[in-house]
């Protein structure tokens, strides 16, 4: 404990010799005076006393140019007039003397409306009244059949094959990357500022030296492990193990496949109605003419086996 009383007192020592730098001085000492000004002697006055509103206050000064003095006066709500008379010079201050005249009174406080509560005239006409229904409420019956109960499927999922086709490969595009000229306006030059960089003048001061401490490192004793005794882990009796049971498996039941009745349509039998025999008019048998032209049949000829031509071309195909 001394040792450590007797470092501290020498790092105080060391301490209170190392000197300080002396920094200039930001600001100068003392302001210059601009303008002195001549004593003006003065002097005001005022009073106000409101009963309505319990105001009841007054104020008086007058100074000869170098003392102030004057006093002011109100009255305080417990009733207590309060005076305060007062000087000012340059050497001893603001001096203040207060008195106070009276004796304070606390009234009563009792609680009573200012002010009776309106009233308001009630309606002329009179309160609608809306008839109650006269139809009984809906009962809806309750279900007296149990709910359904769905048994579960006893089949497994079905596995549905894979796709025997490849998958498709689609071509890749042939096409290249489309090519932007680059802009061919010129970079901006900027104009560097004419004015020199500024150059801020580097602390005068030396840097402090702090002591070292003078006391030693404290050394700590060493302690060696604890050793922990060794326990056995111990041996748990065995257990017989079971084999997991087998279940039958049943297979899905086979259901009569539907059998669809088909009902044959009734036909009714319509009467077909009686239509008359109309007399067919006789036509009178007209002798054409007998034209000789030899020519025309000779020319006929030709375009009869290209029709035969034709029609024989439209059985082959």
């Amino acid at each position: 404990m001394k040792l450590i009383v007797l470092s501290a007192l020498l790092v105080v020592v060391l301490a209170a010799e190392v000197p300080y730098p002396a920094y200039p001085a930001a600001y100068p000492a003392a302001y210059p005076r601009t303008s002195d000004y001549a004593p003006m002697p003065y002097e005001f006055a005022y009073a106000v006393k409101d009963v309505p509103s319990y105001n009841d206050f007054g104020h008086q000064e007058s100074s000869d140019g170098k003392v102030v003095s004057g006093s002011y006066n109100v009255v305080l709500p417990d009733g207590r007039t309060q005076t305060v008379t007062y000087k000012v010079d340059g050497y001893s201050g603001f001096v203040a003397d207060v008195k106070y005249d009276g004796e304070a009174k606390y009234p009563e406080y009792k609680a009573y409306a200012s002010y009776p509560a309106p009233a308001y005239p009630k309606a002329a006409y009179p309160a609608p009244a809306y008839p109650k229904a006269t139809y009984p409420a809906p009962a809806y019956p309750k279900a007296t059949y149990p709910a359904p109960a769905y048994p579960k499927a006893t089949y497994p999922a079905p596995a549905y094959p894979k796709a025997a086709y490849p998958a498709p490969a689609y071509p890749k595009a042939t096409y290249s990357a489309p090519a932007y000229p680059k802009a061919v306006y010129p970079k901006p030059a900027y104009p560097k500022a004419a004015y020199p960089k500024p150059a801020y003048p580097k602390a005068t001061y030396p840097k402090p030296a702090y002591p070292k401490a003078a006391y030693p490192k404290p050394a700590y004793p060493a302690y060696s492990a604890p050793s922990y005794p060794a326990y056995k882990r111990p041996t748990y009796p065995s257990y017989p193990t079971y084999s997991r049971p087998a279940y039958p498996v049943y297979g899905q039941p086979k259901y009569p496949a539907p059998v669809e009745k088909v009902v044959e349509p009734v036909v009714e039998e319509v009467a077909e109605p009686e239509v008359e025999a109309v007399a067919e008019p006789e036509v009178e048998a007209v002798a054409e003419p007998e034209v000789a032209v030899e020519e025309a049949e000779v020319a006929a000829e030709p375009i009869a086996e290209a029709e035969t031509e034709v029609e024989a071309t439209t059985d082959s195909a």
